[in-house]
This record gives structure tokens, C-alpha cells and sequence, in this order.
């Protein structure tokens, strides 16, 4: 089924890591006739706002479901930023398991959607107020998930990457520059 995007005059969308911007002056409607990892410039988190580390797993997410070329390196990296972000935080367990789970599924712009949970947690906001994407029932929630702990242990990035990871980071220039153009102020 096509989804139609509306995309007001001068507002950016990314299409599988194409930037486009509507440049004239009118409302446009762009309509996506086969699957494509589709991103709203106002959903863009850049790698300056990423500040926090529920934000900085917002962004990990992001760039494994804009950037397929390099999905793995990111995902391990939201992998252990969720690990990270569990351990300092556990009562944010809920909502991590949650984005884990949509990762495990395939479920990339879910799993983005779920991080906005956990950046109102981060900022004490309701949870209630921020949509939770991929959840069926509430009552799957409370089930323990056999996949889920071989998962969390076969997915932990050994300390010896912590370095790989940094240095991973530090190369993404190209995606900066990409993501750069939703946001020239940055």
C-alpha cells in the first residue's frame, strides 16, 4: 500500500539516507510506492543533540534504520547504549526491553519511536503522553521473553570494542554531513 507524505514548502524528509527538501513554495505530497526507511526532518536527532544518554540511543537508532550500509556497527552501538542506559537506570527496564525487542524484530522506525519513551523517562515526563509503538496488548509486556536473554548476552559489545566503537563513531563524517543538510545550523 503507497503511503503519502505531505511535506510543506521548504521541509526536508530522508528516503533510504536521500535527503529531499521540497524547495518550492507550495505544499507538496510525495508518495512511496514500495518499502523505504522514510524520516521526517522534525524526527531528525542530530549528533550535537544528542546530549543525554536516552537521546544518544534515539541517535544510534536512527542511524541503523536511515543507513543500512553501515546497520550492524549502529546497532551494536544502541545495543550497548541500551545496556548502559538499563544498568544506570533500571527502572527505565521496561522501555528498554521494549526497543530491544522491536530491534530483534526487525522493527527499526518502532524501535525509534520506542526511544522517545525513553528520553521522557529521561526528562520525567508520562509516558502516557508519548506514543508506544509495536506494543499489542500491555499484558505481552509483562511476559518474560526466552529470546530476549539470549539476546541481551549474545548482543553485549565485548570492552575490548568499546575502542572499535569509538573509532566507528569517529569515521561516521560522511553520515554527519548527510544529516547535516536536514539541519544547516548544526
Amino acid at each position: 500500500m503507497p503511503l503519502s507524505i505531505p511535506l510543506p514548502a521548504g521541509a526536508k524528509v530522508i528516503i533510504n539516507g536521500a535527503v529531499i527538501q521540497n524547495s518550492g513554495s507550495a505544499n507538496i505530497t510525495l508518495t512511496v510506492h514500495n518499502k523505504a526507511n522514510i524520516l521526517r526532518d522534525k524526527d531528525v536527532l542530530t549528533h550535537a543533540e544528542a546530549d543525554s544518554p536516552a537521546k544518544e540511543v534515539y541517535y544510534a537508532v536512527q542511524n541503523a534504520y536511515l543507513f543500512e550500509g553501515n546497520r550492524g556497527e549502529w546497532e551494536n552501538i544502541a545495543y550497548a547504549l541500551l545496556d548502559r542506559h538499563q544498568a544506570a537506570v533500571p527502572d527505565a527496564a521496561e522501555v528498554v526491553e521494549h526497543i530491544r525487542g522491536l530491534m530483534r524484530e526487525d522493527k527499526l522506525y518502532n524501535a525509534l519511536r520506542a526511544s522517545k519513551r525513553l528520553i521522557a523517562h529521561e526528562a520525567g515526563e508520562s509516558l502516557e503522553a508519548v506514543a508506544h509503538p509495536g506494543e499489542a496488548h500491555a499484558e505481552q509486556r509483562h511476559q518474560p521473553s526466552h529470546a530476549s536473554s539470549n539476546h541481551a548476552s549474545s548482543n553485549r559489545v565485548p570492552a575490548g570494542r568499546q575502542s572499535e566503537i569509538g573509532r566507528i563513531k569517529g569515521e561516521l563524517a560522511e553520515l554527519q554531513r548527510r544529516l547535516a543538510a536536514i539541519d544547516p545550523n548544526d
